[in-house]
């Protein structure tokens, strides 16, 4: 049954569509992105022999990251997707952070509609979510 914009909030219409939009998206990069991985890679990042090799041995993340031979502390995630974006992995990790964060996404469009319609406590409850999101993203929180 198609949803009809004008029996439900136009909020919850736009919400529902982004997060439709933007995790399909996502989901089609990730199931593209190993296939690249593997394909080339010395082109990744990473190495994946040497990351599958630590992973099924049973080492820590922080071991992990040591022994693919990239400080993850010092550089952060961010800036390693951005700096590695053209790469199989940056593409990976790019494709994981976007659909990890469609919430907020759609929650852009959502606080637009709901303070066209001034309704204030949605728009702040909207407003509070992102700023949670991107406090957690930035790892502040």
């Amino acid at each position: 049954m198609a949803h009809n914009p004008s029996t439900q909030d136009k909020a919850q219409w736009h919400y529902g569509n982004i997060v439709h939009g933007i995790t399909i998206a996502s989901c089609l990069v990730a199931l593209v992105s190993p296939v690249l991985i593997l394909l080339f890679p010395q082109k990744n990042l990473l190495s994946p022999n040497l990351i599958f090799s630590a992973i099924f041995e049973g080492r820590r993340p922080y071991d992990i990251w040591e022994t693919a031979g990239v400080s993850f502390e010092q550089l952060g995630f961010w800036q390693l997707i951005w700096n590695n974006l053209l790469r199989p992995d940056g593409i990976a990790m790019l494709a994981i952070a976007l659909g990890t964060s469609v919430t907020m996404w759609a929650l852009i469009s959502t606080v637009w509609s709901y303070a066209r319609g001034k309704n204030w406590f949605y728009t702040s409850v909207c407003v509070f979510i992102i700023l949670l999101i991107l406090f957690a993203m930035s790892g502040l929180l």
